[in-house]
């Protein structure tokens, strides 16, 4: 039990330090476009951001296994519970940005649309990685750094869908991108 603690908090530094590389660069990427000279760094900063988003996967899963065999009652209460739904949610937006890298190319960042899009997944790791380290200070220490905001929502309830509906759920979202994938328009790479 105490190594799967010790474990856990070297995988969440892990996922904390390479997510916030992830979400900077990508970011980045996006507003290097705005300045003059930031296509001169816009290509390290596509590659720091793609490489880093896949290293977060492996690392986000293995914070999720530990923190779920260090904890003495997993999903037991609201706050493991919404530590579990912020996770999901964060590595929703790791392989979005991922997916649209892949799909797309390095030229991604300078597309209006896709751009703005890859930039959101971006700043979505981030707050996602902010949210579940506010949770866990809240759980080990009993506060976090968020609380200083008014507005910080209680992460001490939560909202609890039926096992049944959450499998409901998961299926439709990978129908719909299944969907999405094979009926959607080709994606080809934009221009360089």
């Amino acid at each position: 039990m105490m190594f799967s603690i010790t474990f856990h908090h070297l995988i969440v530094g892990l996922v904390t330090g390479i997510g916030t590389l992830c979400s900077l660069s990508g970011m980045l990427a996006y507003l290097s476009k705005f300045f003059v000279g930031g296509s001169r760094y816009r290509d390290y900063l596509d590659k720091v951001a793609y490489v880093s988003a896949i290293a977060v996967i492996p690392c986000l899963l293995l914070a999720v296994l530990s923190g779920t065999s260090a904890s003495p009652n997993p999903g037991g209460d609201a706050m493991t519970y919404n530590k579990f739904l912020f996770s999901g949610l964060t590595l929703g937006f790791v392989v979005s940005m991922i997916i649209g890298r892949w799909r797309f190319g390095s030229s991604v960042w300078t597309d209006s649309k896709l751009g703005a899009l890859q930039a959101t997944c971006a700043a979505g790791i981030l707050a996602g990685i902010t949210v579940l380290g506010s949770i866990g200070g809240k759980m080990t220490l009993g506060e976090s750094t968020m609380d200083i905001l008014p507005f910080w929502p209680e992460f001490n309830e939560s909202i609890v869908v039926g096992q049944w509906f959450g499998l409901a759920l998961l299926i439709l979202g990978i129908a719909s991108m299944v969907i999405s994938l094979k009926m959607g328009p080709k994606a080809e790479r934009l221009a360089e």
